[in-house]
């Protein structure tokens, strides 16, 4: 009986896993994570949760109490439609990359299967 015990005991220990302390890193992670959720609105404006939590996982106690402020490289157009040249009204011709010489009514999509636009004429 004993031994039926002995062995209930031993089968059972290593079939329930063992409630292990918090690593450094899973305890600045719930330390981040719980003051993201403190933060007002505003400030949680400010970043997105990914990029908050892997600074304040790669900093200090300091980081992970203040708000991380926002990218400084904020864009105020986008390059494309900076970039974008209008077409004449009734369109035009562009040499394409192959050398193929073709004519469009507006300029996206010109050249697509040829490689792209080599020169717009």
């Amino acid at each position: 009986m004993r031994l039926l015990f002995a062995t209930a005991f031993i089968c059972a220990a290593i079939a329930l896993p063992a409630s292990a302390a918090d690593t450094a890193q899973q305890t600045s992670m719930k330390t981040c994570a719980a003051t993201w959720k403190t933060m007002a609105a505003a400030d949680k404006a400010k970043t997105k949760y990914t990029e908050y939590m892997g600074t304040c996982m790669k900093g200090s106690a300091k980081s992970a109490a203040a708000p991380v402020a926002a990218p400084a490289m904020a864009m105020t157009a986008k390059p494309a439609a900076a970039m974008k040249m209008a077409a004449p009204a009734g369109g035009g011709s562009a040499k394409c990359k192959d050398g193929k010489t073709v004519t469009y009514k507006n300029r996206s999509g010109t050249c697509s299967g040829h490689g792209g636009v080599a020169t717009w004429m």
